[in-house]
């Protein structure tokens, strides 16, 4: 199956630590549509914000990210493959993997949809994943 790897800070995760709008929603739909579903972060491992989200029946695993050298630190880090689409508010890391760039989010009070274009890359980049909507 082809593999997604989400971002925690900024990504699926506000500034304030909250989950941002929609995040919920995308990764169980990615799940559904047939993807490996990951995540990773610069920090290290993100169990706790799986956990306390409720996002563990999504993810398969979680992984500290590399923060340079994005490639060539994959198997340093334990990464035993390369993502096939990667979800990050870091535009070089995404054009490194290929996925979705999504603006770190403003504030609470802005409504946010960027997530939701996660869906829709998905869909035009892979048009065999055809999993059950949520």
């Amino acid at each position: 199956m082809p593999t997604v790897f989400f971002d925690v800070d900024d990504t699926l995760l506000c500034w304030d630590k909250r989950l941002r709008s929609h995040a919920r929603e995308v990764v169980a739909e990615t799940h559904a549509m047939g993807f490996d579903v990951y995540v990773w972060s610069g920090v290290g491992l993100r169990w706790e914000v799986v956990d306390v989200h409720g996002l563990r029946p999504y993810v398969i695993d979680c992984f500290r990210k590399p923060l340079s050298r994005y490639m060539e630190r994959l198997a340093e880090l334990g990464i035993p493959f390369v993502p096939d689409h990667v979800v990050d508010d870091d535009l070089e890391i995404v054009n490194v993997f290929g996925g979705t760039h999504v603006e770190a989010p403003l504030s609470p009070s802005v409504p946010d949809s960027s997530l939701l274009n996660v869906l829709d890359e998905l869909r035009a980049r892979f048009p065999h994943m055809n999993g059950k909507a949520t």
